[in-house]
């Protein structure tokens, strides 16, 4: 019965650092754990969230490490795949745990990160995703102690979409093609914000699931409306098959085309004459030539340089997401002074001085964070207009501040 007792014993002591982050007095190592859908639709814009990652590791680790009490900790990053399935993202969360990670970035499905968000309560583990979450994780008492969002929510996308259609483009009469999902009805909710703010109207609406093939029935109905411009959440392939066939249909030349969040991965397997002309939202644009603010263009500058060196590429806008988190965590730990959860989450709750690409960030009461960048207004360039296959867009303006948040109180702080 003893011998039983010291084996149940010696479990449990087992089981609970397996859930519990490593803590040594001065540790050699951090363990940066990234996941994303490496496999599945969002494949190829994942691969640019992990090159995102890999590039800040790198240059942290160029420089000796993290800068801690102790002396300089290397970063070492740890990859798994959930290929975009909830019950195998648990799982390889867990196993990163199990690992000894001392923080989390990547993911690119915001259902998934909200699952994440809820494991990180129970393994108290910093959280910073490599995506644009949903909503409801930002809702008062829903963050964990250490999740924090430098993307903002699909509501704000709406809203931002709203807001570009209506005060900047003048088009009012809005067709919206939605996703039936979390997604596309938080979009909606922001549009219609933005709706109600400015002027504008839904004069047509139509929702499909992630993955549908056939968008022609919705097309000309969008046709037969004559909408002064047509609003578009999806994104990555089902984004390219529902413009491509809104330009072969003929929709580019009734009214103005808009995509609600994309990426140059995306904009890259767009048909070229459907890519021209085309309105989109993006997190980043490596490109701000011309831009006002000198100091976020050298800090694109040296950002791009350095991406083009590493992958031979320019940064992509999901690959920023990830590096954006990546550079603001370390940021934290160093802060911090220690890679204790609790410290890190206080100084992501208090400081009003991070530095990034997008110039210098705060975050607000619910975890989401403040930008006067929070997103770029694009424009798509035909092929006349390119210099090389990277260059797909002209940033046209920004958006940011608080003001492209839902309301504190609506979140119920």
């Amino acid at each position: 019965m003893k011998k039983t007792v010291i084996f149940l014993f010696a479990l449990v002591i087992g089981f609970t650092l397996t859930i519990s982050p490593s803590f040594a007095k001065h540790p050699k190592v951090f363990k940066l754990g990234f996941m994303t859908s490496l496999s599945g639709p969002f494949a190829a814009v994942s691969v640019t969230q992990k090159k995102g990652v890999l590039l800040k590791v790198a240059q942290i680790n160029a420089k000796g490490g993290l800068n801690m009490p102790w002396g300089k900790v290397k970063v070492k990053t740890i990859i798994k795949d959930d290929e975009i399935k909830l019950d195998v993202g648990v799982r390889r969360f867990r196993e990163l745990v199990a690992e000894g990670i001392n923080a989390l970035t990547g993911t690119i499905y915001n259902p998934m990160a909200a699952a994440l968000n809820e494991e990180c309560k129970i393994a108290k583990i910093p959280y910073l995703p490599g995506c644009v979450p949903a909503l409801d994780s930002f809702r008062k008492g829903n963050p964990a102690i250490a999740t924090y969002s430098v993307a903002f929510t699909p509501w704000s996308i709406g809203y931002l979409s709203g807001a570009s259609a209506i005060k900047i483009l003048g088009k009012k009469r809005i067709f919206y093609l939605s996703r039936s999902d979390s997604w596309g009805r938080t979009l909606h909710e922001g549009l219609k914000a933005a709706c109600k703010e400015y002027g504008g109207k839904i004069v047509g609406f139509a929702e499909v699931p992630k993955g549908t093939v056939d968008y022609t029935s919705i097309i000309n109905n969008a046709l037969s409306i004559k909408p002064d411009i047509f609003i578009n959440c999806h994104f990555g392939g089902d984004a390219i098959a529902s413009l491509k066939q809104a330009y072969d249909l003929g929709l580019y030349k009734v009214c103005t085309m808009f995509n609600t969040w994309t990426t140059n991965v995306v904009a890259m397997g767009i048909p070229e004459n459907a890519l021209k002309g085309l309105y989109a939202l993006e997190y980043y644009y490596y490109d701000l030539a011309g831009f006002k603010d000198k100091d976020v263009v050298k800090k694109a500058e040296e950002y791009t340089k350095a991406h083009m060196k590493m992958w031979g590429e320019p940064p992509d806008a999901y690959g920023t997401i990830a590096y954006v988190a990546t550079e603001i965590l370390f940021q934290a730990v160093e802060k911090a002074k220690s890679f204790d959860p609790e410290k890190i989450a206080k100084v992501l709750k208090t400081s009003k001085d991070f530095s990034c690409v997008k110039g210098n960030v705060y975050f607000r009461e619910d975890h989401q964070m403040v930008s006067k960048y929070l997103a770029f207004l694009v424009r798509g360039k035909g092929p006349g207009e390119k210099k090389n296959k990277w260059d797909v867009f002209k940033v046209e303006g920004f958006f940011g501040g608080e003001q492209a948040l839902p309301s504190l109180k609506s979140l119920g702080y």
